[in-house]
């Protein structure tokens, strides 16, 4: 027999107990605004120094990074409520929302 841990209260999840998938991607955003350089090609060499200097995961999980959790059913409805542990759910039509969503 094959079980999981809810990732949120640790119940066991059985074989064909429901359980939900969380996949949450985080995606870096300069917010599209490109500054005016006086000199570009220090700022490239900076750029690139800096990169050269960074290990190949640090540099990934700066602009992409995704986690996958597995939820009970009562903690995939707390997590929907309030993803970040606040009084707050998710984004609201009247929301201010800055930069593009998708």
């Amino acid at each position: 027999m094959m079980f999981e841990q809810c990732a949120r209260c640790g119940k066991t999840i059985s074989d064909g107990d429901i359980r939900y998938v969380i996949r949450i991607t985080v995606v870096g955003d300069d917010g599209g605004m490109i500054k005016e350089i006086d000199y570009p090609g220090a700022e490239i060499e900076r750029m690139l120094t800096q990169i050269e200097n960074m290990e190949p995961f640090e540099l990934e999980n700066d602009v992409f990074e995704e986690r996958i959790f597995i939820l009970c059913p009562g903690c995939k409805r707390s997590f929907l409520n309030s993803p970040f542990g606040s009084r707050r759910g998710g984004l609201m039509e009247d929301d201010d929302i800055v930069g593009p969503i998708q």
